[in-house]
């Protein structure tokens, strides 16, 4: 999967994911990403989806931004393409960027 760009406010974006972005939230929510994936069949509650894209959200000119200007950039995105498609975002690159969490399934 090629990286997808986010534009908001003629501004490019776009997620990158690591283990230590995925332990910090899960620290934040309190829930292990593969229990919510199992469980949930791939389907982020919205408040986890919010994290999963406010903490690996990357200006393209100018690297990580702030949870909190990420955290605005996906209530833009979430209302511009909808749920499913940010759902799948951030499944997505979740499983380019870290895919040992896939392997063997």
């Amino acid at each position: 999967m090629e990286k997808e760009l986010i534009i908001i406010d003629e501004k490019q974006y776009e997620l990158k994911y690591n283990e230590k972005t995925i332990e910090t939230v899960e620290a934040l929510t309190g829930k292990a990403f593969m229990d919510v994936i199992v469980n949930n069949k791939g389907m982020l509650s919205l408040s986890m989806l919010r994290q999963y894209f406010a903490n690996a959200l990357y200006a393209v000119d100018g690297g990580r931004v702030s949870s909190q200007q990420g955290s605005n950039v996906f209530t833009k995105v979430l209302n511009v393409n909808g749920y499913v498609y940010v759902n799948m975002l951030v499944i997505n690159t979740i499983e380019r960027d870290c895919p040992f969490f896939f392997l063997g399934a």
